[in-house]
């Protein structure tokens, strides 16, 4: 989960607490997890640093995050070794380029998939399919067969 604020954190609050992960995790509400209950969650990117493509920020889509090799050596590097430091931890990708890069880990077998809570769409408000992906995943991602420390 990033540091997110305003309406993103509270699309992420309302979808994180729809799927029963503020229960799993013994908490009101995952909003929690930004204030009082904040040594709980880790929240990093797939890679670290900023990137940039003719001049545009990069997004994570083009080009994709695996596929490319420098794109992926950052991925192991960064991603990869905070999973690793955090052996107990849920896995939550947001969107599709984070969810990209924790299977890329999983399948070299640098994490294990049974933590990674995988199809949550990401919170921005940008993400105009955020809404219909969410109702379709919802009961899928509420019933996830997990295997983590905090179940």
């Amino acid at each position: 989960m990033g540091s997110f604020s305003g309406p993103m954190r509270i699309n992420l609050v309302a979808m994180l607490d729809g799927i029963g992960l503020a229960a799993a995790l013994g908490v009101e509400s995952t909003a929690q997890l930004f204030d009082d209950m904040h040594h709980l969650a880790g929240r990093v990117s797939a890679i670290d640093y900023p990137g940039f493509v003719h001049g545009c920020n990069y997004g994570g889509a083009s080009p994709p995050l695996v596929g490319h090799p420098v794109l992926e050596s950052l991925v192991r590097a960064c991603l990869g070794a905070r999973v690793a430091m955090a052996p107990d931890a849920l896995v939550v990708p947001l969107g599709k380029a984070a969810e990209t890069a924790v299977t890329f880990l999983t399948r070299r077998d640098l994490l294990d998939r049974r933590r990674c809570l995988l199809g949550v769409p990401h919170p921005s408000g940008a993400n105009g399919h955020r809404v219909r992906l969410y109702a379709e995943r919802r009961a899928d991602l509420a019933n996830a067969d997990l295997n983590w420390s905090g179940q």
